[in-house]
């Protein structure tokens, strides 16, 4: 048996041992947070907890909406403003390189009438701010960019934009930070609204957030009895919720000093992966510690993360999310880079945890490269 090494962080993570311990202690919580009775205060309390901690967490004031999932959590910024300026002239501007939960949502806005531009990303995957503010025009209610790119690492220059889009009240500014809550400070400072997933943090998978500045409105997708501030009709999910909020609770105490730490392991990391031959490190120079891309030319990335996996070692070829029966399509991301279909194809993403540690790092890279000469010596 190999000793397990976990490096897919960025597509999902292990439970904290907080967040098992709140969970276990929130099972018998059992009233519905809508009831007037004991029981269901005792439940809208957890939740409104939780609340408050991805609150201090973001350092911001304002609203938090709970919902399902990261993915909903960007549907709901995007079609609930997309409603509310559905009679006025309808433009929104994105980025080439954005998750699918949100091109995906803009190509649906695209099929209502609304025209879309996608700013393309430079050939290291940072994306100009003046770039993306020269697109805005008269006609711009909404502009949405991701914080930390899910597949390279790419941090995306969202205060520059978002402190210019501050002069232009008429323009909303989402920043899809699921890639980034817990980790960065301030992500929500200089946005609208901005996204975020619970499992991306050791909470359960099921539950997101939609946070929303004061006093902005936006239109409800589900409708029903009118919860998260009638935004998100349906009952909530107090367990996943609860455990949200602990993990965010988590997440800003020990920000810090995981950041730091996570920062010399990515260097180690890019290191040790520079020296096997044939690696390819794509990675520009504002890039997340959190996110490492690699690409093996002449190699299947499907094939390399099997291979790993044999040896203990999980990665995987880029988002998670994107995957459809095990197998993964080209990523637009890369594709947008203009990078090479044999470059592309041999793409593996490293996903690092804040609990790994510098041995974690060196037998990772041993392992690549003893399973990558492998695979160039039966290929």
């Amino acid at each position: 048996m190999f000793r397990e090494l976990y490096f897919d962080t960025a597509a999902t993570t292990p439970l904290l041992n907080e967040v098992k311990q709140v969970l276990m202690e929130s099972l018998d919580t059992y009233g519905n947070p809508s009831s007037l009775h004991r029981k269901g205060i005792d439940a809208q309390k957890r939740v409104e907890r939780a609340r408050q901690q991805v609150l201090r967490t973001l350092g911001a004031t304002g609203r938090v909406i709970f919902t399902a999932s990261g993915t909903e959590a960007n549907n709901l910024a995007l079609f609930g403003i997309a409603q509310k300026y559905a009679q006025t002239p309808r433009h929104l501007v994105t980025t080439e390189i954005e998750h699918p939960s949100v091109l995906e949502t803009c190509r649906a806005l695209e099929r209502r009438g609304w025209r879309v531009t996608y700013v393309a990303p430079e050939a290291d995957g940072r994306v100009e701010a003046q770039k993306v503010l020269a697109a805005v025009t008269s006609e711009t209610v909404l502009v949405s960019m991701m914080q930390v790119n899910n597949e390279t690492g790419a941090i995306l220059p969202i205060e520059e934009v978002g402190t210019a889009l501050k002069a232009n009240p008429r323009v909303v500014f989402h920043v899809d930070g699921i890639q980034a809550f817990g980790k960065f400070k301030h992500g929500a400072k200089w946005a609208d609204l901005y996204s975020l997933s619970g499992h991306k943090i050791g909470a359960p998978k099921g539950v997101g957030a939609l946070y929303t500045r004061p006093n902005l409105t936006l239109e409800p997708m589900l409708f029903g009895g009118g919860q998260e501030s009638g935004l998100r009709s349906g009952t909530e999910n107090v367990l996943s919720i609860t455990a949200l909020g602990e993990a965010a609770k988590v997440a800003v105490e020990k920000r810090e000093t995981a950041l730091n730490h996570t920062y010399g392991l990515a260097q180690s990391l890019v290191q040790g992966l520079a020296q096997i031959d044939g690696c390819v490190i794509q990675r520009t120079k504002e890039a997340s510690p959190y996110i490492v891309s690699a690409a093996f030319p002449g190699l299947k990335g499907e094939v390399l993360v099997h291979a790993l996996e044999t040896k203990g070692l999980y990665v995987s070829t880029g988002s998670a999310c994107s995957s459809k029966g095990g197998h993964t399509k080209a990523s637009h991301v890369l594709q947008a880079m203009k990078y090479s279909k044999r470059q592309i194809e041999g793409t593996i993403r490293f996903s690092v945890g804040s609990w790994h540690t510098m041995e974690d790092i060196l037998d990772a890279v041993n392992i690549v490269q003893e399973q990558t000469r492998w695979l160039h010596s039966v290929v």
